[in-house]
């Protein structure tokens, strides 16, 4: 079992603009500099085709539907 303080690890994948918000509503953010990178897109491509992977660290579970509901779900938990 993770101590409180251990940041709970997932996924998110998505072709849309990121949900910014939602990391302040899961208390998450990017686990590594190439993870702040695959928050925009590229700008040679449209932002709903390129398909992305972020991984993220977070305090809490992540709430699935909620990401569902911005077009990014997550792909991988591993609370």
């Amino acid at each position: 079992m993770a101590k409180q303080t251990d940041p709970i690890m997932f996924v998110v994948q998505g072709t849309r603009e990121f949900p910014f918000d939602m990391l302040r509503y899961d208390r998450c953010w990017p686990a590594t500099q190439a993870d702040v990178v695959n928050l925009s897109p590229h700008p040679r491509n449209s932002i709903y085709r390129e398909q992305r992977k972020v991984m993220m660290n977070g305090l809490r579970t992540p709430t699935t539907a909620r990401w569902k509901s911005f077009g990014w779900k997550v792909v991988e938990d591993f609370s």
